[in-house]
């Protein structure tokens, strides 16, 4: 009987200790106005022919991104071109995916920086190069970005 009383101790010292509660991520560094939902319709301040049909889960935007000419000649069919940008800890930001293509298809995806730096006012202000040179594997030519453009998004409608 001696025997067992110091392998219940053992046994009972090698519990496991009890769950630590669950923690929250990380803070998001988002600018101003970028916690909300963006989803919705958009507009390029001052070209009214790129048009963005953005979708929201919280974490991440998708701007499907169109261009209507006034005269009636957009293209058949959605464009392929998104802007997809990330809330994370170190800001909102992604990139732009544009499809380069050859005679047979598309060929590879070129990836633009894109950064959010506003979503106050009921706006979406977006940095992004303002040129950049892609190889046939849609590899950035240029060692350094190149220059960077500011646009604004606005809601068609105002609101």
């Amino acid at each position: 009987m001696r025997t067992a009383g110091p392998l219940l101790l053992v046994v009972v010292a090698c519990a496991p200790a009890p769950p630590s509660p669950p923690q929250e991520g990380p803070t998001l560094a988002l600018p101003p106005g970028c916690a909300q939902d963006l989803g919705g319709r958009w507009i390029l301040s001052g070209d009214p022919t790129w048009r963005y049909q953005g979708t929201d889960d919280g974490g991440t935007l998708v701007l499907a991104v169109e261009r209507r000419w006034p005269d009636g000649g957009t293209p058949p069919g959605p464009s392929s071109t998104q802007v997809v940008l990330r809330r994370t800890a170190a800001g909102f930001a992604g990139e732009t995916r544009a499809p380069r293509g050859g005679p047979t298809g598309p060929l590879c995806d070129a990836l633009i920086p894109v950064e959010v730096a506003d979503c106050s006012d009921g706006g979406l202000i977006l940095r992004t190069v303002d040129r950049m040179r892609v190889d046939g594997r849609c590899a950035p030519v240029d060692p350094a970005p190149g220059e960077r453009r500011t646009h604004l998004l606005v809601r068609p409608d105002g609101g």
